[in-house]
């Protein structure tokens, strides 16, 4: 599906300058996140959280044009190369985790803040809540190789409390979407998946609805249109039903 800028602003909330760059960039050559992909910006979540989280960083206090600045991109783009190589099995956790901070050693702007992440991240595994960073489930962190993008970025004038719970209020719903769409490819092939984090049970089912209402709460804060249309995806999701038919 093909978006326009102006699908971005209306249907997502996201600033029009931020939107149409991103519409119109070029998929960046030999990066295997947008492998067989001939526009930059197709309309599956994995690629419009990059303008939606750009958005939320601006929100935050950064200057917009610092969010477009080539070397920012091309930092972005190279931390989604290594998540591709990891998805396809090519590189291990802790190699995508060693990419991805020595992508941004030369730039980064926060020591405190890019050694904070560092130490969420280094682990041999997905990485488990720690201070600030992670959520409950360690299947609900695994996009948090993105967050080292911030350390790039002028953080003094940014309110790093609110960008860390902007993204995760974005990525634990995007997440459990994709999970909720996988569950039964996820149980054969016993990939990660928040369901069976939670347990596929009445429990579990409440602990990941309330993640998603805890995601609209953050998100109206920030972004209302985004939350609506979290609360609107919400309301169709039958959890027990999708639990009933797997057991």
């Amino acid at each position: 599906m093909f978006l326009t800028k102006h699908d971005l602003k209306l249907s997502y909330g996201i600033d029009l300058e931020i939107a149409a760059f991103h519409v119109d960039r070029k998929v960046p050559l030999h990066n295997l996140y947008w492998e067989g992909r001939s526009i930059y910006l197709p309309g599956a979540p994995g690629y419009l959280f990059i303008p939606l989280f750009a958005d939320l960083l601006r929100r935050a206090g950064v200057n917009k044009l610092d969010l477009l600045n080539e070397q920012q991109l091309q930092v972005n783009e190279k931390i989604l190369h290594c998540a591709a190589l990891l998805e396809h099995g090519k590189i291990s956790w802790q190699q995508n985790v060693a990419q991805v901070m020595s992508s941004v050693v030369p730039h980064p702007s926060s020591i405190s803040l890019y050694e904070e992440i560092k130490s969420y991240l280094s682990g041999s595994t997905r990485p488990v809540k720690t201070g600030r960073l992670g959520t409950r489930f360690p299947s609900l962190n695994r996009a948090d190789t993105y967050l080292i993008s911030i350390t790039t970025l002028d953080v003094s004038l940014l309110d790093v409390d609110l960008v860390l719970s902007a993204w995760y209020a974005l990525m634990t719903y995007f997440l459990i979407m994709d999970d909720l769409a996988d569950i039964r490819e996820d149980l054969v092939n016993q990939e990660e998946n928040v369901l069976l984090d939670a347990g596929l049970n009445e429990k579990g089912a409440n602990q990941v609805m309330s993640m998603i209402d805890a995601s609209i709460e953050t998100m109206n804060k920030i972004n209302p249109v985004m939350a609506n249309r979290i609360d609107h995806k919400k309301s169709l999701i039958d959890l027990d039903a999708i639990i009933r038919s797997i057991r």
